[in-house]
């Protein structure tokens, strides 16, 4: 069975994501649903003679939400021991739990009884998938087509994905943002977001800056560094519970306190971390409206680079049959 869940992240997105999507009185079921297909790639060998604007007006969308990305999703609990959420803006909270407490004497969970059968919970059968969860790369229909211009040496992959979403009216679409640059604290080629929404027709939007050497400019100039993403994932510590200390008084207090009279020179302020170095020139934008038509390939054309996206109307037979899939991965292995 081909499903969009990996093994650990069909429990995790699953549990945590079905039920703000199937509910019956969910406001996606009155949505259009589409499977999305998103190609973004640079023109490496591009020679234009076209005048760039000098300090392009870059920014973030005050509100969106991300793609969640399964393997993405997994690699983050491999690095984190932590309990792990998806919450319906696409972002992973990660919450770090003290380690327990494995002092003599005290109580240990006593092992579930082998002989009592778990409990059965009774589950209603989901009717809609859960959307913005990236599509195993088999799913792609631009694979073949990617994997050609990319070894062609003239074009490189920036961003290529797939996955299933309700389109809505657009007062009510969130922006998708592309990068991670909130995650690693440094700017990628690419960056930006794009919105699909319905205004009688199906249009696009994108908001999108690739970030570049500059050769094309004079001297040494570099613009001032664009702004980095909102994080999509989210660390939360939570505080060890330490003993209560009794306060002493003497040579060991004053040392704990550096600020008093008669100690300042063992006061330093604290050095911050350094900020990052905008590793590039110059940022240029992608900024259009297209209408669109669903089951066409589309292609928005720039000096420096491209972007080809597919949208394909999904039935109410196609959302059951993705539901179904998806319920059967978050009860069983998924495989890919």
């Amino acid at each position: 069975m081909t499903s969009y869940l990996s093994n650990r992240m069909s429990y995790l997105l699953f549990g945590c994501l079905l039920g703000l999507w199937a509910g019956p009185a969910s406001a996606q079921e009155i949505d259009r649903w589409y499977r999305v297909e998103l190609l973004v790639f640079s023109h490496e060998n591009a020679r234009s003679a076209e005048q760039w604007e000098a300090i392009p007006s870059l920014a973030y969308p005050a509100a969106a939400r991300f793609l969640v990305e399964p393997d993405r999703v997994e690699a983050n609990l491999d690095r984190y021991r932590a309990d792990s959420i998806v919450d319906e803006y696409g972002r992973q909270i990660l919450t770090i739990l003290p380690e327990p407490d494995q002092s003599p004497g005290q109580d240990i969970p006593a092992a579930p009884d082998p002989n009592v059968p778990p409990a059965v919970t009774e589950t209603t059968e989901p009717r809609l998938p859960t959307p913005f969860v990236a599509l195993p790369a088999s799913q792609r229909e631009f694979r073949g087509k990617a994997a050609y211009m990319q070894r062609s040496g003239r074009y490189r992959t920036l961003f290529h994905q797939a996955w299933v979403q309700p389109v809505a009216e657009s007062e009510g679409a969130l922006p998708l943002i592309l990068d991670r640059s909130g995650d690693t604290g440094d700017w990628p080629r690419l960056q930006g977001s794009i919105t699909l929404y319905l205004s009688r027709y199906l249009h696009l939007q994108t908001d999108l800056w690739l970030n570049t050497p500059g050769d094309y400019l004079p001297g040494e100039w570099q613009m001032p560094p664009p702004p980095l993403g909102p994080p999509s994932v989210i660390v939360v510590e939570l505080p060890i519970e330490e003993p209560e200390e009794q306060e002493t008084f003497g040579e060991q207090w004053l040392e704990e306190e550096p600020t008093l009279p008669g100690n300042e020179e063992q006061a330093s302020p604290e050095q911050g971390p350094l900020e990052p170095v905008y590793p590039w020139r110059h940022a240029v934008i992608l900024q259009q409206k297209r209408r669109m038509r669903s089951n066409e390939v589309h292609y928005l054309d720039h000096p420096l680079l491209g972007l080809v996206i597919k949208l394909t109307p999904l039935t109410g037979e196609d959302l059951e049959i993705l539901a179904r899939a998806e319920a059967g991965a978050g009860n069983s292995p998924a495989t890919r």
